[in-house]
C-alpha cells in the first residue's frame, strides 16, 4: 500500500475512534441526566412528605371528627382489626386540615 491509502486509513480509524468516543461520551451524559432529574424528583417527594405527611382520617360514620392521626405512626386509636386502619381514609395533611370546616387538629398522642 502507498502513504496515500496508509494515510486515509488513519484519519478514519482516527474519526472512527473519535466518534465511538462522543457517542459513549452522550450516552453516559444521557443517564447521568436521567439519574440527576430522578434525584430531584425523588427529593421533592421527600420533602413533600416531610412538609405535607400522610395522615388517618376517620371515614366511618358517627360523632364528628376533632382530630387526624399520624399514617407512619398512629396511636392504638386507629388500631382494629390486627393492626389494620380500618373506617380510616389517608389523605395529605393540608388536605385533613381543611375537613370539618378547618376543625381537624393533629391527634395529641401520634405526634408527641
Amino acid at each position: 500500500m502507498d502513504s496515500y491509502h496508509l494515510k486515509h486509513l488513519r484519519a478514519r480509524l482516527i474519526d472512527n475512534y473519535l466518534a465511538e468516543q462522543k457517542r459513549q461520551r452522550d450516552e453516559f451524559d444521557a443517564k447521568l441526566e436521567d439519574l440527576n432529574q430522578k434525584i430531584i424528583e425523588a427529593e421533592a417527594a421527600e420533602n413533600q412528605a416531610w412538609q405535607d405527611p400522610d395522615v388517618l382520617v376517620r371515614s366511618s360514620v358517627g360523632v364528628p371528627r376533632k382530630v387526624y392521626h399520624r399514617a407512619s405512626d398512629p396511636c392504638g386509636r386507629t388500631k382494629y382489626d390486627g393492626g389494620r386502619q380500618q373506617g380510616f381514609s389517608t389523605m395529605r395533611e393540608s388536605a385533613a386540615k381543611q375537613l370539618e370546616g378547618g376543625t381537624l387538629k393533629r391527634c395529641s398522642a401520634c405526634w408527641a
